[in-house]
């Protein structure tokens, strides 16, 4: 395929008497050179009436100033539509003007907004901007070594905006892979606020006291809510739903450490359950990552080649559950970090997310469920040319080692001709 071409499928579902509707909106771009798939989302939407819709997107070609995510775009239409109260909880701010802009013109409205961003113990944020919300909004910060990693929004009481995209050039400016719930009800919306109160009056990690709340009912699905380190997340919500699993489980993850979690995966495929993992290049590269111990096992893992991050931390289960959120599957963000997870038992979501992440599978070549391609390196698309240091070594693009290989190859290539 050396055409471009969109795809677009619209499928309409009557549930209980309800009309739903699943949009996806694909952008698929191929080159001889590459001799592979380079997927991109513009727009994916998976809607259940109004109550909770789930925004995912596939990694675009570079990092956007601005949001250029449909969960980036809506989160600015809610701070628009808001009237009287936004909170928030979010590790940093890195670029995304637009989502500023919208925070500054809610102020003006007389809004009251509240935030809660991440600080190490020199008060240091990882991201540029982060001061621009301290200078504008009241802001509080945890000042610890563990992680305040939530990325969470409430509005008005009444709306959240939770997932694993950060506020950043590469989160919803549309680089990384990411999947965003929004949910309309105030029962949960509610909890979300109980968890913003107590961190936002200076208690954080094992400090806090505990706040969860199990199978919350809206009018298609069921809903449970879980805040580390307190919750214990991975015992009350992971572990069940992996043990219970009869038929498939998909995970899109950036980091999957955690042992405990990952002996009970093998258990579960080894009883016949279907088990498939996407993980990132990067966090394949991390001495403590559990991949190369799942394939040993016989469970498919692979790698992505993407030149943004497999940032999700989901998991989907036999076309019924899923859990989205901002814990990366690690005893880290189970045990110290601030982290949020949603478990959602809804078929039509679950369904439609299950079928994003095969959109996912496909586009990463067969070769990575067995080798790890470099996540800056020409094995990842874009990751030479994104101006992101991809591996962590302080060096970008054609100033790293491995974004000069190919390079030297094809010169070597070239002059061979002439001998």
């Amino acid at each position: 395929m050396n055409k471009l071409h969109c795809h677009l499928k619209a499928k309409r579902f009557w549930i209980k008497k309800r009309l739903c509707r699943v949009l996806v909106m694909l952008f698929y771009k191929s080159t001889p050179m590459r001799k592979c798939l380079s997927l991109f989302l513009f727009l994916l939407l998976i809607t259940v009436n109004a109550k909770e819709s789930l925004y995912v997107n596939i990694p675009q070609a570079s990092p956007h100033q601005h949001s250029a995510t449909t969960f980036g775009k809506e989160l600015i239409a809610l701070i628009d539509a808001s009237k009287e109260e936004i909170v928030f909880a979010i590790y940093g701010l890195r670029s995304q003007e637009d989502i500023l802009a919208a925070l500054l013109r809610a102020k003006k409205r007389g809004v009251s907004i509240k935030g809660v961003v991440d600080s190490d113990t020199h008060g240091s944020n990882y991201y540029d901007h982060t001061g621009l919300l301290h200078e504008h909004f009241s802001l509080k910060s945890d000042h610890k070594s563990a992680i305040m990693h939530n990325k969470f929004f409430v509005f008005d009481r009444k709306i959240v905006w939770s997932g694993s995209s950060n506020i950043s050039d590469t989160g919803t400016g549309g680089y990384n892979a990411n999947a965003v719930i929004v949910t309309e009800d105030k029962a949960v919306a509610n909890v979300y606020h109980q968890e913003f109160d107590q961190m936002y009056e200076g208690n954080f990690g094992k400090k806090k006291h505990e706040i969860h709340r199990e199978n919350i009912r809206t009018d298609e699905s069921t809903l449970s809510v879980y805040f580390s380190p307190k919750s214990n997340t991975y015992e009350k919500a992971i572990k069940p739903l992996i043990q219970n699993a009869k038929h498939s489980i998909y995970i899109p993850i950036f980091y999957l450490t955690h042992e405990e979690l990952s002996k009970e995966l093998i258990k579960a495929s080894k009883k016949g359950v279907e088990v498939k993992i996407i993980l990132d290049a990067s966090a394949a590269r991390n001495k403590y990552s559990m991949h190369h111990k799942l394939r040993e096992e016989g469970i498919a893992v692979k790698v992505e080649n993407f030149g943004g991050k497999m940032h999700a931390k989901s998991m989907i289960v036999d076309s019924r559950y899923f859990i989205a959120g901002s814990m990366n599957f690690t005893k880290a963000g189970n045990t110290l970090n601030d982290e949020n997870t949603l478990l959602i038992d809804n078929p039509l979501l679950a369904k439609a997310y299950e079928t994003y992440f095969f959109e996912l599978w496909k586009s990463i070549p067969e070769r990575y469920l067995k080798k790890d391609p470099l996540p800056e390196g020409f094995e990842s698309l874009h990751s030479c040319e994104d101006g992101i240091d991809n591996n962590f070594n302080h060096q970008k693009d054609h100033d790293d080692p491995s974004c000069q290989k190919k390079e030297k190859s094809t010169l070597a290539n070239l002059f061979s001709w002439f001998k």
